[in-house]
Parts: structure tokens; C-alpha cells; sequence
């Protein structure tokens, strides 16, 4: 697992952040072991003081087609635009 971010303890963010202040991620020998590694990290990830889309990469992970790597570029607006 691995974090890559230029924000630490105590930063600030201005109200126009790039909404990418972190990047998390995992490497594991098949799809389904990473797959659990960053299901795990994403749980336990903390982030204070901002939205995050930490959330909606959870759900993104749990989903059956995701997991089974059934995906296409519509995945995203099939299961998780307009809910």
C-alpha cells in the first residue's frame, strides 16, 4: 500500500481544491487479494475537514461487476450517477 499526497497534519486547503489531495494505492499479486487490501484501507482511512470521495470508492469496491473486473467506461454512470 502505498499514499501518495502533499497535504499533511494541520494543512489548509483552499475552498478550489483539486480534489485530488491524495492518492492511495495497492498491489497484490491477483485482482481479488487488492481488491480486499484496498477495501481495507479504505476503511480506515481518515480524512478531517474536507469531503472526500472516499465513500463512493468503497461502494465502487463492493460492487459484484467491479469485483469480477465486468467493468466498462459506463460503469460509473450505470450504478452510481442519479442515485
Amino acid at each position: 500500500m502505498r499514499i501518495d499526497t502533499h497535504v499533511a497534519e494541520r494543512s489548509e486547503i483552499p475552498p478550489n481544491y483539486d480534489s485530488l489531495v491524495a492518492k492511495l494505492i495497492v498491489h497484490r499479486p491477483t485482482r481479488r487479494e487488492a481488491i480486499a487490501t484496498m477495501r481495507r484501507a479504505l476503511a480506515e482511512f481518515q480524512v478531517e475537514g474536507i469531503r472526500t470521495t472516499i465513500p463512493f470508492h468503497r461502494k465502487v469496491f463492493e460492487h459484484a461487476d467491479f469485483i469480477s473486473g465486468e467493468i466498462d467506461t459506463g460503469f460509473v454512470d450505470r450504478y452510481f450517477m442519479n442515485r
